[in-house]
């Protein structure tokens, strides 16, 4: 990720964090002494480039600041350029004007709140690296990775994963006690406007679960406010990788949300996933959902209990 930011903010960013800004390293491009004469000339001393602090400034000047010099998009106002893959960069705009021009070139942007940003902050002392580089994933359609077990990766799902999606579903024995997918042109459609929505509104709801070893979808698995639910490859039942699953999701709701209990609708026929309820915690409301005949289960989750 490349953050862009000019020298009125850069100074801002500086007070707050005592010029260690996101405790990475700030370079300007005009300040960079085996860069190009034509990234200079681009620049202009009007942007601010981050690199990562794990990269050194040779390693980034043979990727990214070559690239920049060699392949840049020109802005229609002034001489300001950008480098020619946006989806890489994120900018820190100060006014509307930056706005206007990082919309135009295809750039993600964040700012306060008079810059007009979608994604506005009160003021840059609540930025953070994973706060920017969430902001350029979802302004680019780019799933957010929301944690991982130890043999599982979990992440949102995006529209490239509907087949995959559709493999699992049609499982044996993983449609008994869920709703199965719509047709695909519904579903793709409903999972559109999830993504916006739920996604991009709560920043939860139902993931993605994929094998670290064979880098497979394996299941579904996530929340919808406070309900939670998962799903498993028939192939990997009985091997404890709901369990490893739900207890992520558990501590994620108790560190992420506001909430103080999780529930589970639950068939009395799925005697698999009472038990692993009452494994993780959960309890019998005593309730019913009689629309899909299913028990309540409940947790409370800020007792700091582990199970």
């Amino acid at each position: 990720m490349i953050i862009i930011i000019d020298e009125a903010s850069e100074k801002l960013a500086s007070f707050y964090y005592h010029d260690e800004i996101f405790k990475l390293q700030w370079k300007r491009a005009d300040d960079m002494s085996s860069a190009s004469d034509e990234l200079h000339d681009e620049f202009q001393e009007k942007l601010y480039v981050v690199l990562p602090a794990d990269e050194s400034i040779n390693d980034f000047q043979k990727t990214t600041i070559q690239e920049s010099a060699d392949n840049t998009a020109k802005a229609n106002t002034g001489n300001l350029r950008i480098p020619k893959a946006p989806t890489d960069c994120i900018w820190i705009v100060s006014n509307r004007q930056q706005k206007q021009i990082a919309d135009s070139l295809g750039i993600a942007s964040v700012g306060e709140p008079q810059c007009g940003t979608r994604y506005a902050v009160e003021s840059l002392a609540e930025l953070d690296i994973e706060y920017l580089e969430r902001v350029r994933r979802r302004y680019n359609h780019i799933p957010w990775d929301i944690g991982e077990t130890d043999r599982c990766l979990i992440r949102e799902l995006s529209l490239s994963d509907l087949p995959a999606l559709y493999e699992l579903y049609d499982k044996p024995g993983m449609t008994d006690f869920v709703e199965p997918l719509y047709d695909y042109e519904t579903e793709l459609e409903y999972q559109k406007a999830y993504i916006e929505n739920m996604y991009g509104f709560y920043e939860y709801g139902m993931w993605l679960v994929f094998s670290k070893e064979t880098g497979k979808l394996i299941g579904r698995a996530g929340l919808e406010h406070n309900e939670m639910g998962y799903m498993i490859a028939p192939e990997l039942w009985n091997q404890g990788y709901a369990t490893e699953v739900c207890r992520f999701i558990i501590d994620y709701a108790r560190k992420n949300t506001d909430f103080e209990e999780l529930y589970c609708r639950i068939d009395e026929r799925n005697t698999a996933s009472v038990r692993l309820a009452k494994k993780l915690g959960f309890t019998n409301s005593g309730h019913m959902d009689e629309d899909i005949n299913a028990s309540i289960y409940r947790k409370n989750i800020k007792n700091n209990e582990k199970h």
